[in-house]
């Protein structure tokens, strides 16, 4: 039996090397610098996301992967017979997913399949790397589907952001509120629910960051021991180390996923400091 071949889009933020390693095939979105587009992580690296967002005065946007682009990847992946199962991010922050669903529609291909994960970064990314290592262990498509729907109904999303002045220039709030949460240091913490963005808490002070994950994830009442764990950050990566030693110690996690955070992201955190912490509740 072949083995299904699964795709994604830019915004799963696994590290290259995991990609690599599954063979997980990556649709980029495109982000803009004004009049400048690059395929996210073809034509521009998120290091250099990251740069070019520190020194623009231009407000970085996001555009979703086009039908086009999704019809020449499936018919690269599935012209020959093989199951393609493409994963995406929420169809409720992104036109991606929909952009997929009108490029399969079109090809007519059966074989190709696509789900919405209602997630993004690298809580997508760990509901795209457990279907990858099931295919690659021989699990039939309905297993692979039926284990996407539970990881995405029950993965649990904490993202730190380390100011308000990119989610202000973003529109997302007034720039009164992002002038007074900076000036009295004040984090938003945010969650997946539903598809959508939502806040989660409010962290004072950077030093806090750790303290107020372990009592957030000791209100949940749960363990790590049997999870996997995804950690993404901009900035200081000595703060996944400090959260790594917390979660070991606390609750006994074993297993991590560490990478950066990718630009869709990054577009509202900036570039100088956000954390995200994922994990099957």
């Amino acid at each position: 039996m072949d083995q299904i071949r699964i795709v994604t889009d830019s915004t799963c933020d696994l590290p290259d090397e995991v990609l690599k390693e599954y063979n997980i095939a990556v649709a980029p979105l495109t982000v803009r610098f004004g009049q400048q587009s690059f395929k996210d992580r073809v034509e521009i690296t998120t290091k250099e996301f990251f740069e070019k967002m520190g020194k623009s005065k231009e407000v970085p946007s996001t555009s979703q992967v086009s039908v086009g682009e999704f019809t020449d990847i499936f018919k690269a992946l599935g012209e020959n017979g093989g199951t393609v199962l493409g994963l995406f991010l929420s169809s409720r922050l992104s036109g991606t997913y929909q952009s997929a669903v009108i490029a399969r529609n079109v090809l007519g291909l059966e074989n190709i399949h696509v789900m919405d994960t209602k997630l993004t970064t690298l809580a997508q990314g760990l509901v795209v790397l457990k279907a990858a290592q099931m295919a690659r262990n021989g699990h039939s498509l309905q297993e692979i589907k039926d284990m996407v729907t539970y990881m995405s109904d029950n993965m649990y999303s904490i993202i730190i952001l380390g100011t308000l002045t990119y989610v202000e220039k973003g529109g997302r709030i007034g720039a009164g509120t992002a002038l007074v949460g900076n000036l009295l240091n004040i984090m938003p913490v945010v969650t997946f629910s539903e598809g959508e963005v939502k806040l989660l808490g409010k962290i004072r002070g950077r030093k806090r960051t750790v303290s107020w994950l372990v009592n957030h994830i000791e209100n949940l009442g749960i363990r790590l021991k049997d999870r996997v764990v995804g950690i993404n950050y901009i900035g200081d990566s000595k703060i996944v180390g400090e959260v790594k030693d917390a979660l070991k110690k606390g609750f006994n996690a074993k297993e991590f996923v560490v990478g950066t955070v990718g630009s869709v992201i990054g577009t509202y955190s900036g570039p100088d400091m956000a954390l995200g912490v994922y994990f099957i509740k």
